[in-house]
């Protein structure tokens, strides 16, 4: 038959295992937490792409129009034509 003391060392060190098992995987949640993005930063994100997007178009529009103002030659029209195939929205 086991001494007293040694079931309860025994039982010490299993509490022991799940308390910091369980320690170990809190403590991986609140740190996932942490990094979690809010609402507030997802918006901020979509808007910042956003305008990206509408300076890039802007972009494009001032090159169609400097290639495009008045083409006289071949040359100025290949410019013009590919100024304005690059005027589509990126997808």
């Amino acid at each position: 038959m086991m001494k007293l003391s040694t079931t309860i060392a025994s039982m010490a060190v299993v509490l022991g295992v799940i308390l910091s098992a369980g320690y170990a995987n809190g403590e991986s949640a609140a740190v996932a937490g942490a990094t979690k993005q809010t609402a507030q930063d997802k918006l901020e994100a979509r808007e910042m792409q956003r305008r990206a997007a509408v300076e890039e178009q802007q972009k494009r529009k001032d090159a169609f129009e400097r290639a495009c103002n008045k083409p006289r030659t071949d040359s100025e029209l290949r410019l013009c034509r590919a100024a304005y195939k690059n005027l589509e929205p990126a997808k």
